[in-house]
């Protein structure tokens, strides 16, 4: 097993399951070279590539001389015999064999999940949205002053030098008519603006030159500078440098064009976002079908009755939809405990003052009525029945006038 050993974490784990393209089935639509036969099985030259591109980049070139490839076939030989051997023990039905291929199985089933769901989404939400004309220009001025308002702008080429000797033959050059990027070439030394004509990028008036910081007095000269005036020689910690300005960008605010593409960008997810919750999902829904068990959230079997009166209590205010369902499902558990008419009043009771919906509440109004004459709560619940809704002010002037006629006739009297 030399071969084995020297790789077996990289290529024979990597690779395993490619005995599988030897079968007679494969083999009768490879016409590549043969280089061996393990019983009826044809190791070809489409498997020893296949083989080969398994090994990463940096150990790949000690197998693609002739006795790198004889190494590789040795691996595949010993491959086949085991895959064979074990196949002939029956080991497919193990149960570790049958736990991985189901693994597999999974991996492969999530993989296509994630593909589909990855392309449907890309297809049919990303690429159905196009950004509104309108949203674009309202964004562009909203931020015409602050995002897209520039500074002036430089751009500028150099080239470096390291003697002070090699400044007098670049001023020779330029006056005998040779080009910038002919210097640049021939004499600049600094290797990653070299091999772009000298290329430093755009500079603004307040900030660091690439590769050489604060420079300001320079940055300055440079400012002052017509388009395509050389200057120079400067003297930095870098070496002696010559200056082009290539190009200039007066202050200003950028023009619509430039900057469309990134405006569309910004704005693209949220209108994304939009139109896949607002009509995507909801479209989807309605050609499926969609059905939430509601009982699967609600709270199970064993919750002990105060438990349950209790989170319904705690959730009146902050969840009153949810408190309505825990006190309908208290009643329904619990029918004939102490609290079960407390919990219809309740109900009716958050129905009307924390989800104001009156006309279902007044249903569980008369539902305590009628199921629990004897209650407490019956005489509270006919006042709501009556007063639901009615501004608090108006019950208080009612209740004056009504105590006004009282002492009026106790005068009376």
């Amino acid at each position: 097993m030399r071969f084995a050993i020297l790789i077996v974490s990289t290529v024979m784990l990597a690779a395993a399951g490619c005995g599988t393209q030897g079968t007679a089935a494969g083999n009768e639509a490879d016409t590549s070279r043969v280089y061996a036969t393990v019983g009826e099985v044809d190791i070809t030259e489409k498997m020893m590539n296949e083989e080969l591109d398994l090994i990463p980049p940096y150990q790949r070139s000690s197998f693609e001389s002739p006795e790198g490839r004889r190494l590789l076939l040795d691996h595949l030989v010993e491959r086949e015999l085991l895959l064979q051997e074990a196949e002939k023990l029956g080991l497919e039905e193990d149960s570790f064999v049958v736990a991985q291929i189901e693994l597999a199985m999974q991996q492969v089933e999530a993989a296509r999940e994630r593909a589909l769901i990855q392309t449907y989404y890309q297809q049919y939400v990303v690429d159905q949205v196009v950004v509104p004309e309108e949203d674009i220009l309202a964004y562009y001025d909203d931020h015409v002053d602050d995002i897209y308002h520039q500074e002036p702008q430089v751009r500028v080429s150099q080239i470096l030098l390291n003697s002070p000797e090699d400044t007098n033959a670049v001023v020779d050059a330029l006056d005998s008519g040779e080009s910038f990027e002919a210097l640049v070439e021939r004499m600049s030394q600094h290797q990653p603006t070299r091999n772009d004509g000298g290329n430093m990028g755009w500079i603004t008036l307040n900030s660091p030159m690439p590769y050489l910081g604060e420079q300001a007095e320079i940055v300055r000269e440079l400012f002052q500078a017509d388009t395509g005036q050389v200057l120079g020689p400067f003297s930095t910690t870098m070496g002696y440098h010559f200056f082009r300005v290539d190009e200039r960008k007066e202050e200003g605010n950028r023009p619509l064009e430039e900057v469309r593409e990134s405006i569309e960008n910004t704005l693209m997810p949220t209108l994304v976002n939009s139109y896949f919750e607002e009509t995507v999902i909801p479209g989807l829904r309605e050609s499926y079908g969609v059905s939430i068990n509601d009982e699967a959230f609600l709270p199970g079997e064993s919750v002990p009755a105060d438990s349950l009166f209790q989170s319904a209590q705690n959730m009146m205010e902050t969840d009153p939809r949810t408190a309505v369902e825990y006190y309908r499902l208290f009643i329904r558990r619990f029918p004939d405990d102490e609290h079960a008419h407390q919990a219809q009043f309740l109900i009716g009771f958050t129905l009307s003052e924390y989800m104001r919906d009156y006309e279902t509440a007044e249903v569980e109004f008369q539902r305590l009525i009628d199921n629990y004459p004897e209650s407490d709560f019956v005489d509270d619940a006919q006042w709501m029945i009556e007063n639901m809704g009615v501004p608090p002010e108006s019950l208080f002037i009612e209740s004056r006038e009504t105590m006004d006629e009282t002492v009026e006739d106790a005068g009376t009297e």
